[in-house]
């Protein structure tokens, strides 16, 4: 039986290769939310663990692809606090993202002014793809973690609340600081002084 991939390891494109070889990729599975301390730290609780799979383009290197591409699916419900009403909204984050390896930065950047070139053309129902290099220091567990941070709402809302009612929920309860400015202003002047 072949060994699990680790989570932890660099990703590179011969340590990819390495470990298809040996049976461990593509793989699967679940990991506890409270390990990802960055996307725990931005939402309310976590209810389920993240469910993750990771593996080889089914289609291998070809000549639209001449370098092996690799996907990662991410999933996990979480609750988060409503920015209207300030309860917990659930929500669920998923995310499915292509990426390719490359030894060297000014590899991965050149193949990205590629792709960036080519966008105009691109499907945008396709998922996106990042090209990355040993500088980037990327580990799975890492990568999984960044792409449900990217999938998270800046601000969080229930689709059918209210905002809480408060003194200034009422309109004759508000306090108006420069409800009386424009009278004020409008007063004829008396000496000098005045406004």
């Amino acid at each position: 039986m072949a060994a699990k991939f680790d989570l932890d390891s660099l990703l590179t494109a011969s340590a990819l290769e390495r470990a298809l070889a040996a049976g461990q990729l593509p793989a699967s599975g679940e990991i506890p939310a409270a390990e990802f301390t960055r996307l725990i730290a931005s939402c309310h609780r976590a209810q389920d663990p993240v469910q993750w799979a990771f593996g080889p383009d089914a289609s291998g290197p070809g000549p639209g692809h001449p370098r092996r591409r690799w996907w990662l699916a991410a999933r996990v419900r979480l609750a988060c606090i409503c920015e209207r009403c300030l309860e917990p909204v659930a929500l669920v984050l998923e995310s499915r993202r292509g990426f390719e390896f490359f030894e060297s930065a000014a590899l991965a950047d050149a193949r990205t002014e590629q792709m960036t070139a080519e966008d105009e053309a691109r499907d945008p129902d396709l998922p996106v793809v990042d090209f990355l290099a040993p500088e980037d220091a990327a580990s799975l567990r890492g990568l999984i973690e960044d792409e449900l941070l990217l999938e998270l709402p800046m601000a969080p809302k229930h689709a059918d609340c209210q905002a809480p009612l408060t003194v200034e929920s009422n309109p004759g309860d508000r306090i108006r600081p420069f409800a009386g400015l424009a009278e004020l202003l409008h007063k004829p002047s008396k000496g000098k002084n005045a406004l």
